[in-house]
């Protein structure tokens, strides 16, 4: 039975009806390589929503007379990041959770072409409106080229490929 034998299915009849052995590709040898990315990338960002939680604590404790505008920027922002993590939790499920085994599942995208470049694109840009906004201010209102160069260059460049990729992302 081996090391593992316990957690193996030991005869055909124990298997679930829907499984079937020719419906899938073998497992290659080198399955860690495709794998441990998109889990260890996972586990990654749910540690750092740990730590945006703990952010977001701190600031509505130590920020309660806040302006009712930024506040509600910020509540948006951990609204968007907490719906991104939880899409990439539902990934992480379609991919080791209900296929398991199933290559096929490891090679089709979840929710990661839509949760990965558009609502990291609406979280990176409305993040970047509000420094922009608050070089406006400390520089006492009198660069305003520079905030709207800022604007203009950098968001076109930075999301729309975002949306071009995530768009035609159909395989990994």
């Amino acid at each position: 039975m081996g090391a593992y034998g316990m957690f193996r299915y030991s005869s055909k009849a124990a298997r679930p009806l829907s499984y079937n052995m020719s419906a899938s590709p073998p497992i290659p040898p080198d399955i860690a390589r495709m794998t441990a990315p998109l889990l260890l990338g996972n586990l990654w960002n749910w540690a750092l929503y740990g730590v945006l939680v703990v952010q977001i604590y701190v600031y509505s404790y130590n920020f309660p007379n806040d302006k009712k505008l930024l506040k509600l920027l910020v509540y948006a922002i951990f609204l968007l990041e907490t719906l991104q993590t939880s899409l990439s939790g539902a990934d992480l499920y379609y991919w080791f959770a209900s296929g398991y085994g199933d290559l096929k599942h490891l090679a089709t995208p979840y929710a990661s072409s839509f949760d990965i470049p558009i609502i990291g694109a609406v979280v990176s840009l409305a993040v970047q409106f509000f420094f922009v906004y608050r070089i406006w201010v400390l520089g006492k209102k009198k660069c305003l080229w520079l905030c709207l160069i800022i604007c203009l260059l950098h968001s076109p460049v930075a999301f729309i490929p975002l949306f071009i990729v995530g768009s035609r992302v159909v395989t990994y």
